[in-house]
């Protein structure tokens, strides 16, 4: 009796302190995963003619989201981008649709308070990928300023 008594003893003191072990790592795991908490923000440049419009979801390190281009004269670019932030800058790459056909190109916007602006400079274009050749270098035109806005549903 009393060795069923220690068995049931032992039995429930692993199974109570595994359980408290799985709630230590899941409280560890949501504290750490604070930082990479999903945030999806929306960024806009319009005038009479052109539009440009930015959704980014952080993921931690990771910036995903979709990049819309309608400029007037010239056709309508749609896609996605994958990338990340140096310092005040997003770098990532733009893998669109236009006139049917699918591009990607490297693209960096640079964010001040509540915006992005897009930065323009020397490229390089090999193995049908068009990159920077020195994001240190990039230009910023201030007049195409995407400002943030509520996403549309």
């Amino acid at each position: 009796m009393k060795s069923k008594f220690l068995f049931f003893l032992v039995v429930s003191f692993l199974v109570a302190s595994c359980d408290d072990t799985s709630k230590s790592k899941a409280e560890n795991a949501s504290r750490a995963g604070d930082k990479n908490i999903s945030a999806v923000s929306c960024y806009r440049y319009a005038n009479t003619t052109d539009t440009i419009t930015l959704k980014l979801t952080r993921a931690g390190n990771l910036i995903t989201g979709t990049l819309v281009y309608q400029l007037a004269g010239k056709d309508k670019n749609t896609g996605t981008i994958q990338g990340s932030m140096r310092g005040d800058i997003l770098v990532a790459d733009y893998n669109f649709m236009s006139e049917g056909i699918r591009s990607t190109r490297q693209i960096a916007f640079k964010q001040d308070q509540n915006f992005f602006v897009e930065g323009w400079g020397d490229i390089d274009t090999s193995n049908n990928r068009v990159r920077f050749k020195d994001i240190g270098a990039l230009r910023f035109n201030e007049a195409t300023r995407l400002t943030g806005w509520d996403c549309p549903e």
